[in-house]
């Protein structure tokens, strides 16, 4: 006896999306509501931090100086990275000159932060554009709160400042046309990516690869999802190896790219290329990258597994875990945002699919091994999006969010009044060398460099924090320690309050 064929579900076209009069989020007060707790929650978060002098890394201070070289209409010299240093020798990131205009009018390293926070809540719209047009209205929004306060979202924003804030909306506003059939548009905001940094070329072609295989299965997207995603792969694969190899060795003093040292046996040690080892190095500290890819997915309830979209997060993930810098592979820092744009619109795109299994489960008898795998599908495409936002609140307690709600997150201690009156000392313009935690503030305003770097030169002040100056041993006589870094240059102590000091050139 033959048995009876279950009929396959029926794939969700482009037209059935746009058919949604709900498929706008650009309308919908509960999503600018969404996106305006977004951006008030970070801004406050960055910006008290900020003001305490508790940085994260110097990264902040790297950028304001960057960002001020490009507002002034210099080129991107930047003292804190090290005397002389030309940022695009470091990485290829001139996406962030684009917020050199609005330095220009408000000349502050607040400006930096308050765009990244603007980005983040931004992203929220094609996040919740795009799971409405394939949900609802109601699971849209969901999702789109779900995205907002994500906890890799919350570690961008704890980490300072990163040029890796354009990518979150960008990545966004690709996929969130890419799974409604938009081609034109998926490729035009996939091509900036490439200046956000060198490495996202290689997520540039990662979109570039499913949509042409997309294409060829009339899935989703358009005719010519097929000839745009050829011209992604080419255009992301050809400026990332444009930076790596000419722009970024060009603009770097000894004429190299400086991160092949951290890429393990694809490029850092001088060795030869050897597939043992490129298994050996993925899977070095396994146990840590295995926690990285289950927090990575656990936001969307680990739905976005079953979404090809997902494959996009890949490049960046296997660039990681082949590094042999620890911090690559962990929850920390900021290295995680660009994987919550990615992950929540797959999630939303096989939640779409998963409900067509569940109109054809209605029409034909669910039987077999397969019963239990059908109706866990049928369960995500119901709860998902109430599931992604449980979980969300559930993790807010234990990453950066939860600050919100501590007073000591608002409190200003005398360490960092003593702060402000040393960095009141120097005037525009100087040369002053400083410690981490007051970088950013004088960069803003002054040439600035950092104290832990060799080789900078005599500047026209030092300003040093002696609670917090990096060093370990402390020093315990600041003075005398000036004194023995500068031994052939007169520094004459002009203000000391809790420890800050402020010297001045003789």
């Amino acid at each position: 006896m033959l048995e009876e064929r279950r009929p396959e579900p029926a794939a969700v076209t482009s037209a059935d999306l746009t058919a949604r009069p709900t498929a706008s989020a650009y309308r919908d007060p509960v999503t600018w509501a969404t996106a305006a707790c977004v951006f008030g929650a970070y801004v406050t978060l960055s910006l008290y931090r900020l003001w305490q002098r508790t940085p994260s890394s110097w990264d902040l201070g790297i950028y304001t100086e960057y960002v001020k070289q490009f507002a002034n209409l210099r080129a991107p010299i930047v003292d804190v990275r090290g005397a002389g240093f030309n940022l695009l020798g470091d990485h290829f990131q001139v996406i962030v000159a684009l917020i050199a205009p609005f330095f220009r009018v408000f000349p502050s390293v607040d400006t930096l932060l308050v765009a990244q926070a603007l980005l983040t809540a931004v992203s929220v719209f094609p996040v919740t554009t795009a799971a409405t047009s394939l949900l609802g209205r109601g699971a849209g929004r969901t999702i789109g709160f779900a995205f907002g306060f994500s906890w890799g979202l919350q570690q961008m924003i704890d980490f300072d400042f990163h040029e890796i804030a354009f990518a979150v909306p960008l990545l966004a506003f690709s996929l969130s046309a890419l799974v409604r059939g938009r081609t034109r548009a998926a490729v035009l905001w996939a091509m900036p990516l490439v200046f956000v940094k060198e490495d996202q070329g290689f997520t540039v072609a990662a979109i570039g690869l499913l949509m042409a295989l997309a294409g060829q299965r009339r899935f989703r997207m358009g005719r010519s999802s097929v000839s745009g995603g050829l011209f992604l792969t080419a255009w992301g694969l050809g400026w990332s190896l444009l930076a790596i190899t000419v722009i970024i060795p060009h603009f770097n003093s000894a004429h190299h790219y400086i991160y092949w040292n951290l890429g393990g046996v694809v490029g850092g040690s001088g060795s030869s290329f050897s597939a043992t080892g490129l298994v050996t190095q993925t899977l070095h500290s396994w146990p840590v990258k295995l926690e990285t890819v289950v927090m990575l997915v656990l936001p969307t309830a680990f739905i976005a597994l079953g979404s090809p979209v997902a494959l996009i997060v890949l490049p960046s993930l296997a660039l990681r875990f082949l590094a042999t810098n620890a911090f690559y592979w962990q929850t920390n820092w900021h290295y995680n945002a660009t994987a919550m744009p990615i992950l929540f619109i797959a999630a939303a795109e096989v939640m779409a699919r998963w409900r067509g299994v569940e109109r054809t489960a209605g029409e034909a008898a669910v039987a077999g091994p397969g019963e239990l795998w059908t109706s866990t599908r049928i369960a995500a495409a119901r709860y998902g999006a109430a599931m992604m936002a449980a979980i969300t609140v559930a993790l807010a307690f234990q990453f950066p969010i939860n600050d919100i709600w501590h007073a000591s997150t608002y409190q200003m201690s005398p360490h960092v009044a003593a702060d402000n009156a040393a960095i009141a000392q120097v005037p525009d313009g100087a040369t002053v060398q400083t410690t981490l935690g007051l970088l950013a503030p004088l960069a803003a305003r002054t040439d600035t460099f950092w104290i832990g770097n060799p080789n900078n030169p005599a500047t026209q002040y030092i300003v040093f924090d002696g609670l917090e100056s990096g060093y370990s041993p402390p020093p315990s006589d600041v003075p005398e320690f000036i004194k023995e870094l500068y031994p052939k240059t007169n520094y004459v102590q002009i203000f000391v309050d809790d420890q800050v000091y402020v010297f001045r050139r003789a």
